[in-house]
């Protein structure tokens, strides 16, 4: 199998698997990031009705989105407006706002928009498609790995996965010494799904080796996927957790992406998954995650 790095993010076409997996063993191995395409054909209809629900929302006078505030870090749900989440705990607010939602069996229900009847089972089924592909993304990390199958898949069926839903407005204001659309940073459980809603490729990730930050390209209808701190200590470190950000490019232009954060179900132990010596100590999914989200937000109340 060729190397890659991070200065080479791969695009991989989902549907030819073989190819797939030897790409993502690659991709994962070095960069930690890849783009595929031919994901989600079935449900482009869906997304497209989602994206009008996420402007109508983000649309909503300040005071009402703020009846829906975020919950802390215990549940993860809500709104977030902006320069309150900083992804850099160093640097300013983030130039964005946001909306969590989880699955049904999770979400409380004073968190869902009442201004928006349609919202609700439109988030709903946009949630249940990601929780779908998700595991037939874990499916293929498992061949990966050279795991069971199913072993992966097992352990994120009653996981604590969070879907987000994100606005990056037009901005002509001050913006302060630091401060981007989203800071430098890793992402916290197993893997992320980032769905993008335009053809702007403020998407970073970071290349220890040369010390550059590499542009992840813009493809319509494509989902990024990256590992995150938890799966890559899963994995003894054999898969990459890269730091990654959005920059301000195109200042001027409103910005939708949303991201599905996967996580393995709470009481879940990370401990390695490899026949190598352990690097890291077993730790609760629950605990692990925790303490990385408390890392993150301005109030964690």
């Amino acid at each position: 199998m060729t190397s890659l790095s991070v200065s080479t993010i791969p695009i991989i076409d989902w549907r030819f698997e073989d190819d797939c997996i030897e790409k993502m063993w690659c991709a994962y191995t070095t960069c930690g990031f890849a783009v595929f395409t031919h994901v989600y054909d079935n449900w482009l209809s869906e997304f497209e009705d989602w994206k009008q629900l996420m402007e109508e929302f983000f649309q909503l006078p300040l005071d009402v989105k703020q009846q829906y505030a975020y919950s802390g870090v215990k549940e993860n749900l809500g709104y977030n407006w902006l320069e309150e989440e900083r992804l850099t705990p160093t640097m300013p607010g983030d130039l964005k706002e946001s909306y969590n939602w989880v699955s049904p069996d999770r979400m409380q229900k004073q968190y869902w928009p009442k201004e928006i009847p349609e919202f609700k089972p439109l988030a709903q089924k946009i949630e249940r498609i990601s929780r779908m592909l998700s595991y037939q993304f874990l499916y293929r990390f498992e061949k990966v790995l050279r795991l069971p199958t199913g072993s992966l898949v097992e352990k994120h069926l009653d996981g604590s996965a969070t879907m987000r839903m994100i606005h990056y407005p037009a901005w002509d204001g001050v913006i302060k010494d630091g401060q981007v659309r989203g800071g430098a940073h890793t992402d916290y459980g197993s893997i992320t799904l980032l769905y993008r809603f335009d053809d702007i490729s403020a998407l970073q990730v970071y290349d220890k080796k040369d010390d550059v930050w590499v542009t992840v390209p813009s493809v319509e209808n494509s989902i990024v996927l990256n590992v995150a701190d938890m799966f890559a200590r899963w994995s003894n470190d054999i898969l990459k957790s890269t730091p990654h950000r959005v920059v301000n490019v195109d200042m001027d232009r409103t910005r939708y992406s949303m991201p599905y954060f996967v996580d393995p179900g709470r009481d879940v132990m990370i401990k390695n998954l490899t026949n190598l010596p352990d690097k890291y100590p077993p730790i609760s999914a629950y605990e692990y995650l925790k303490w990385r989200l408390a890392q993150s937000y301005v109030d964690d109340t």
